[in-house]
């Protein structure tokens, strides 16, 4: 697991809008960098709408956001936009994943806290899509706030499937630091 005050592994992928984030370049900014599941995930794809719709939340208090996912762009573009200060990364390779050491475990395939945040996607509409599965099944979130200096600031390993740093939580860890 990557400490606090270190530097941040560095971040230079293609988003899905075709620009590239690189790390590096959003130094003088805080960075909420985001790991996920695959994108048929409907836990992930249930956080990620929820991020997207709070982005604006997020860039009002200076925060830029990466979202990961382990599938490629193509199983991606069905299911998400970017907007603006938030950018979506493919990484079907899931270099950044080991980068980041995101943890894949396939005991939190029976773990309950990850069926009840399956169940509550469903709730709200989400349900697998099972041409969208790539990378596999397993993944647990997690989450990092890189400060203005490029090191980590906050870190968070889920849990369980649904672990994950809601906006509030990013804005708690961003302005606690």
């Amino acid at each position: 697991m990557l400490k606090t005050k270190l530097c941040a592994p560095a971040i230079n992928a293609m988003s899905l809008s075709g620009r590239v984030i690189d790390l590096r370049e959003l130094e003088g900014k805080k960075v909420l960098v985001k790991f996920h599941r695959f994108s048929g995930c409907p836990i992930a794809r249930r956080q990620v709408d929820d991020l997207i719709e709070a982005q604006e939340t997020l860039g009002t208090a200076g925060i830029e956001t990466i979202v990961v996912l382990h599938s490629s762009a193509d199983k991606m573009h069905p299911n998400f936009d970017e907007v603006p200060g938030l950018h979506l990364v493919a990484d079907p390779t899931k270099s950044l994943y080991r980068a980041y050491q995101a943890e894949f475990h396939w005991q939190k395939l029976f773990s309950l806290a990850s069926w009840r945040a399956t169940l509550a996607s469903f709730a709200r509409g989400y349900f697998p899509q099972v041409t969208r599965f790539q990378g596999g099944i397993l993944g647990l979130p997690c989450d990092f706030l890189v400060d203005e200096h490029g090191r980590i600031a906050a870190t968070h390993y889920g849990t369980h499937f649904g672990d994950s740093w809601t906006a509030a939580d990013a804005l708690q860890a961003a302005t606690v630091r």
